[in-house]
């Protein structure tokens, strides 16, 4: 039998304060609750790079055990955790590869059975379209529509206002029709 806490029941808030105590339990519970949605968003904001997706996951949660003593919740740990996530991507694209933020790669071709084929065209215009988008409104978008983050949590995220989140939501989506249209027109 295994003696100890019991963690299936606590809040995030709660198991942040246990790791403040040395408890790393707490610490694995916690990085199992949220590991795949950290890396699945530095995966997509860092476009499919594999490698700096999983150091930025790996850091996040460093940065976190860090400041477990002094973390105070004004929201939710998800968020908070989001928030670090995006800015070591930022800090990838402005530190380690500048050029990122200019021409993104292309995604290699995916085999797919021929009934999903035009499915998989779509869904690969889309994700193109997506990496076209400057880092901020690709952030914003993917927060919203992947991690249905609503614009107050995204806004903490982000660090920016309800108003300059719902901006940058809306040039995004115009950014992405007009990209979209242009790839369809291109396609026919």
């Amino acid at each position: 039998m295994i003696f100890g806490r019991t963690y299936t029941i606590k809040k995030d808030a709660d198991l942040v304060a246990l790791i403040s105590e040395g408890d790393n339990r707490a610490f694995r519970e916690l990085l199992n609750r949220h590991q795949n949605a950290v890396y699945g968003f530095a995966l997509r904001l860092l476009n499919g790079d594999t490698q700096e997706a999983e150091d930025v996951a790996q850091e996040t949660f460093l940065r976190l055990f860090r400041v477990s003593g002094n973390y105070h919740p004004s929201a939710s740990l998800k968020t908070f955790l989001f928030r670090i996530a995006r800015n070591l991507c930022i800090d990838f694209f402005r530190k380690k590869r500048p050029d990122m933020l200019g021409e993104l790669p292309d995604t290699p071709e995916k085999d797919t059975p021929l009934d999903l084929l035009e499915k998989a065209i779509d869904t690969d215009r889309l994700e193109k379209s997506i990496r076209k988008l400057p880092v901020n409104q690709r952030t914003a978008l993917l927060l919203r529509h992947n991690e249905q983050m609503n614009y107050n949590q995204i806004s903490e995220v982000m660090n920016l206002s309800i108003s300059a989140v719902e901006s940058l939501l809306v040039r995004a989506r115009q950014k992405l029709r007009l990209e979209l249209l242009k790839n369809k027109q291109e396609f026919h």
